[in-house]
């Protein structure tokens, strides 16, 4: 059996299955985002410091438990290998994202920790975050059964659309580096869903383009609806972190949710979907499937 949203996916969906209740460590994981909210008011360190991965951490934690809940099985407890497959996996893509940052400049930090190992494992711990807090969101909205009931309608997938789809893809990844502008980071954050999906696809990984030719749409909404919820967490828990993220994008730069310009907001349902192909292919390099 294989987790229902990364590459080991494709598990069933048992309504019959479905209860209300929570595993042990959401418990833990409920006392800890309380407890370290009021820390953080407090200034009282490390918690000031590194709050935003403490609270990612827990709320991980705690949407994993209220899935383990209600499916009986989930990420964490069920696929402990692919968890922790998916935290490094999730810190070398994220870094790949870094590295378009140095050239484009569409965010900074302030505050971070003073010792070089300190900022290394708070990055990393952080990083690590990125994929399972997205894939975990959509397994718990899941669990609830949203998006369940869609229009089961095929979308006819061609070469010539998975052609289409990787050229495009490719030049919205390159044109940035070529000529490096702050207003042109949003191919970034679609371009590489659009290019490795059609090679998804032809590697028979975990695809939406095979989603959508089979005529299910629910994991597309699922994906979308946690890159909205996780954006609304990221942005609420860095606002309020001594060491944190400042954006210079360069649209609605006076109209913001917290640090976050709300036009720039709009990248993160599209942002899922890219660490979803991402995480697929990346994985399907490391264990291809039959």
């Amino acid at each position: 059996m294989e987790h229902q949203l990364t590459a080991a996916a494709e598990t069933k969906y048992h309504a019959g299955s479905r209860r209300w209740g929570m595993a042990w460590y959401g418990y833990l994981a409920i006392l800890i985002l309380v407890g370290c909210q009021y820390l953080m008011f407090q200034k009282i360190e490390p918690v000031y410091t590194f709050f935003t991965p403490i609270q990612w951490w827990s709320y991980i934690f705690l949407a994993d438990a209220l899935v383990y809940g209600r499916e009986k099985r989930s990420l964490i407890v069920s696929y402990p290998l692919e968890f922790f497959i998916m935290l490094v996996l999730s810190n070398v893509c994220w870094l790949m994202f870094e590295g378009y940052n140095i050239v484009l400049r569409n965010w900074y930090y302030v505050n971070l920790a003073p010792q070089p190992w300190q900022r290394i494992l708070g990055a990393s711990v952080a990083f690590a975050t990125i994929f399972p807090g997205i894939f975990v969101t959509a397994d718990l909205l899941k669990s609830f059964g949203l998006f369940r009931n869609l229009p089961s309608r095929p979308v006819a997938i061609s070469p010539a659309f998975l052609a289409g789809s990787f050229w495009g893809g490719l030049a919205a990844v390159i044109l940035p580096l070529v000529f490096p502008s702050p207003y042109v980071f949003g191919l970034v954050w679609l371009g590489f869903f659009f290019l490795l999906e059609p090679v998804n696809y032809w590697m028979k990984n975990g695809s939406i383009y095979s989603d959508l030719e089979q005529g299910n749409k629910q994991r597309l909404w699922l994906l979308l609806a946690a890159g909205a919820i996780c954006g609304l967490l990221w942005e609420f828990w860095n606002y309020w972190a001594n060491a944190k993220w400042i954006y210079t994008v360069p649209f609605t730069k006076h109209l913001k949710y917290f640090e976050m310009p709300l036009l720039g907001f709009l990248g993160f349902p599209p942002f899922a979907l890219e660490c979803f192909a991402l995480y697929h292919f990346t994985r399907g390099l490391l264990q291809p499937r039959r």
